[in-house]
């Protein structure tokens, strides 16, 4: 990886860092108190994109740029395919891979069965498996520079 993308990534996992705060914080709030897993994840998931659009186009990806249409669509259609292998890895964690809040209790200290369930441990999960496809299209569609347009033809 070259230097330049290693300090972006850097600075992605720092964005993306207070994001997941945000996201986790609200997911675990409707998640427990409500039972809305999945609409949970899509509310929490949606209070870290503004964020995460207003700090990484002016830090992570800095870069002279108009916010252009172009940009914002693909910032758009790359969070939701981001929110989709979240929402994805989530069902499976749930389903066929049967991480229930049954198999939670099994394992988990009863001072924390208030606190987390099968859908915090497929929170866990899927949480990793967002940001990769989050940073990479991000990377590669959303924030390119002027140079990469260039090349690319456009």
């Amino acid at each position: 990886m070259k230097k330049d993308s290693m300090l972006q990534f850097i600075k992605f996992a720092v964005v993306g860092a207070s994001n997941t705060v945000v996201d986790f914080l609200v997911f675990q709030l409707l998640n427990l108190t409500l039972g809305w897993a999945y609409l949970a994840q899509v509310i929490g998931y949606s209070a870290g994109v503004l964020n995460s659009y207003f700090w990484n186009s002016r830090w992570t990806f800095k870069r002279e740029h108009d916010r252009s249409a172009r940009e914002k669509a693909a910032f758009l259609a790359v969070n939701l395919a981001s929110l989709g292998v979240s929402l994805g890895v989530l069902w499976l964690c749930k389903n066929p891979l049967g991480i229930t809040d049954v198999w939670v209790s099994s394992w988990l200290p009863k001072a924390l069965s208030g606190f987390v369930n099968g859908d915090t441990v497929g929170k866990l999960i899927a949480t990793p498996c967002a940001i990769l496809v989050n940073f990479i299209g991000n990377k590669l569609f959303v924030f390119r520079t002027k140079r990469e347009e260039e090349n690319s033809g456009k």
